[in-house]
């Protein structure tokens, strides 16, 4: 068995599972209802992919997926653990260690996994009542309740979490030291600004420093989620065409700082924005001079950005550190948990407490970090040196 990905004419992909030459129905199926609940494209793959890969390990002990056992599932984790790369286990499988070794499974993927094989048997369960219930009896082969009882074994599993003792403070230092690695000082913050060529790529930094949202949130905005008499934005779940896409179904307001706001309307107003503007795109964040004038950036062109700011600044960044050093920001200000939360638009505070729990410890909160005045005030600068001087480009 093995998964096949396919990239259709308009963009979009699909996964489907292959045995041999004919296509595994139950897994294809599958994979269209994951689509079908606006599933995250990479979530839908990951899913897909274990899939098949039980599939596979269940094929080399002379099952089928109704055949499982709850001791197959325990087999079958350590399994993708030592083999995760390779789809087909079968050969893998054959490999006997002269010295059986522990596998370590972390708490990340092995909730991925049983996650992903969850949501197969149930979408099983599903589709087998609805089989038989479409064919009008029940067929002496496939009894109803032939997914019953491994899914009631396997729903009474609970995700693993990390835990630590209260007196091991190596692992708190540990965790607290890697989310201060994944901040981005103030000073850096503005050399990736000073570093963009674009006034759009110099929003999008200070957008991302200074709401938290996710790149993907930033890709999918439109002009009417600027309220300007608000000093708001508003981040909506929609589909788009460029494949942005906001985590969960909510929509929820983030209240920005004026010059925030400034910055967008000198962004929309400038020259560098016009032959965008021209197209009547609803997109804030596009392409303004190659390729497809005002479509929306796709997750490559953001990619492009990243690296090209990396480069000219000399710092090394990831999108996804800017809304790391939001929140460790704002914790460092005091905001409580739940302002937080709900600012990164986290399902559950307790999301948010597992990633920056060690940043709420008074002895973390003693961290000296600076608001966005400085950001402000030196961009301010930047502003009248650009009206003045024209120094920079995108100003």
């Amino acid at each position: 068995m093995h998964l096949q990905r396919i990239v259709l004419p308009s963009g979009h992909i699909i996964w489907t599972a292959y045995d041999g030459d004919a296509i595994v129905t139950e897994i294809r199926e599958f994979v269209i209802s994951l689509e079908a609940r606006h599933h995250a494209p990479s979530t839908v793959a990951h899913y897909a992919r274990h899939v098949v890969r039980l599939g596979n390990y269940l094929a080399t002990i002379g099952k089928s997926f109704r055949e499982i056992a709850p001791l197959d599932l325990d087999r079958f984790i350590p399994a993708v653990i030592r083999h995760g790369s390779i789809l087909d286990l079968k050969t893998a499988l054959n490999i006997i260690p002269l010295r059986p070794e522990p596998v370590d499974v972390s708490a990340s993927l092995h909730n991925q996994i049983l996650f992903a094989i969850k949501a197969f048997y149930t979408f099983l369960d599903l589709r087998h009542a609805a089989l038989i219930f479409d064919a009008g009896e029940r067929p002496r082969t496939h009894h109803p309740d032939a997914y019953k009882p491994f899914l009631a074994h396997i729903m009474q599993r609970k995700a693993r979490r990390y835990t630590e003792s209260r007196s091991d403070h190596k692992a708190k230092a540990a965790s607290a030291k890697r989310a201060v690695d994944h901040r981005l000082t103030p000073e850096q913050v503005l050399r990736i600004i000073e570093a963009a060529s674009l006034m759009r790529d110099a929003f999008l930094v200070v957008l991302l420093y200074t709401t938290g949202i996710r790149i993907g949130e930033a890709r999918g905005l439109l002009h009417e989620d600027f309220r300007l008499e608000e000093n708001v934005i508003w981040v909506t779940q929609r589909l788009h065409e460029n494949k942005a896409r906001v985590k969960y179904a909510k929509a929820r307001p983030i209240p920005v700082l004026d010059f925030v706001m400034t910055m967008y309307e000198d962004y929309i107003a400038s020259d560098e924005y016009l032959p965008a503007f021209e197209t009547g795109t609803n997109y804030v964040f596009c392409n303004i001079a190659k390729a497809q004038i005002g479509r929306g950036l796709t997750e490559s062109n953001v990619y492009d950005i990243q690296k090209r700011l990396v480069r000219n600044a000399g710092i090394a960044f990831t999108w996804h550190m800017f809304r790391h050093t939001h929140a460790s920001e704002a914790i460092a200000q005091g905001y409580s948990l739940l302002d937080v939360a709900d600012r990164l638009g986290h399902a559950s505070p307790q999301t948010t407490n597992a990633i920056y729990k060690h940043l709420f410890n008074a002895e973390y909160k003693k961290l000296q970090l600076k608001n966005h005045t400085e950001v402000e005030e030196r961009l301010n600068d930047l502003r009248r040196i650009g009206l003045t001087e024209e120094k920079l480009k995108w100003l």
